[in-house]
């Protein structure tokens, strides 16, 4: 070895042996000159090598500290995405995004789809466990209460996988995550239709998912500072998301019960906004003419032929983006146990699904 070579790999065998750990500060240059019988230029060229590849960062006036992070010959330079379906809704885009960012990093992305099975996702994460990938992003499966794989994912994250929630997180445990703020979503989209004259809201949305049943409150923050709420005939839920979704038959019972609709209805996604549009048109009920409509996450779905759906946006690419380079620091910095929580500001795309009310006043509509 070189005398400079010498002293970079005695560095670094103590970081990899944790005699030296995170944030403790190296040896002088003097120390380091002493111990090794070398030349200052020998341990500067040392402590530059190592910089470099990430084991260590100088302070100028102050000293070089251990950061510590996964040699490349430590990685698997895989990354796993669970989502809930792989090749629909938001999802393409939100993977696309995530495959940019690692492809340009040299890694490699392993598609995993939950299908909303919460036994499913268990053993997805069980098997990516044995295969030992560098990190998870992962759509959760999680509906607020206590039935979830947050404590698998937890001792994941204590054995060294990095993780990271997708447009979720576990209420009271310390993961990242990147997600639309949906209760200021569904606060958008009530105001959007009370500036358009509507008072008389309904809301249609899966309860068994923590995201969904977010947006609602929202809405009902919302109407609460309006001195306003939602009649309970108006507040129609249904469980299940893809093709196990009780939307359709939900939507159906609806139409068919009601005395009187609402003049407008927040759907907590674009798929469900279409299923509750289809079953509006069965029973003769006009979108936007009868029934005003606004959805979630501005996906292909809300750009139909004859009526395109307002929606609040999901800028699935760049969240794609965001937390797959949130992730890849977790898996080049280990030590750095900071939890990023990456909000992103919802916005309203303005189609034709909602109308104004002609005199600004309720009314009421029969089927």
């Amino acid at each position: 070895m070189k005398k400079h070579e010498q002293v970079g790999s005695w560095i670094r065998k103590n970081i990899i042996d944790n005699k030296l750990v995170p944030g403790e500060k190296l040896p002088s240059e003097s120390q380091l000159c002493t111990q090794f019988g070398v030349s200052r230029n020998a341990v500067r060229q040392a402590i530059r090598d190592l910089a470099q590849e990430g084991w260590v960062q100088t302070a100028r006036g102050i000293g070089t500290f251990c950061r510590s992070r996964v040699p490349a010959t430590q990685l698997t330079t895989n990354v796993a995405f669970v989502a809930f379906f792989a090749s629909s809704y938001i999802f393409p885009e939100i993977i696309r995004g995530c495959d940019h960012v690692l492809y340009t990093r040299g890694f490699n992305l392993i598609l995993n789809q939950s299908e909303f099975d919460l036994e499913k996702e268990r053993s997805i994460l069980l098997s990516l466990r044995k295969k030992r990938v560098d990190g998870i992003i992962i759509a959760p499966v999680y509906d607020g209460k206590d039935r979830s794989n947050a404590s698998l994912l937890e001792e994941m994250q204590a054995e060294g996988t990095a993780i990271v929630l997708c447009d979720s997180t576990f209420l009271d445990r310390r993961f990242s995550f990147v997600a639309l703020d949906d209760i200021a979503g569904g606060a958008a989209a009530a105001a959007h239709l009370w500036d358009r004259g509507h008072r008389k809201i309904g809301v249609f949305f899966q309860d068994d998912y923590m995201v969904t049943i977010r947006r609602m409150e929202g809405v009902y923050g919302f109407l609460e500072r309006k001195n306003s709420s939602v009649r309970a005939d108006w507040i129609v839920k249904f469980k299940g998301q893809g093709p196990a979704s009780e939307a359709p038959a939900a939507a159906e019972r609806f139409f068919q019960s009601a005395s009187d609709l609402p003049t407008a209805f927040v759907c907590c996604s674009d798929e469900d906004a279409l299923h509750l549009m289809q079953a509006a048109e069965k029973y003769n009920v006009r979108v936007p003419r009868d029934l005003s409509v606004i959805g979630f996450d501005n996906s292909s779905v809300a750009q139909l032929e004859r009526v395109s759906l307002t929606s609040v946006d999901h800028p699935g690419f760049s969240m794609g983006e965001i937390m797959t380079n949130i992730l890849l620091e977790k898996v080049f910095h280990p030590e750095i146990r900071l939890v990023t929580r990456t909000l992103i500001t919802p916005s309203i795309i303005e189609r034709s699904s909602v109308r104004r009310l002609e005199d600004g006043t309720d009314r009421s509509l029969t089927p």
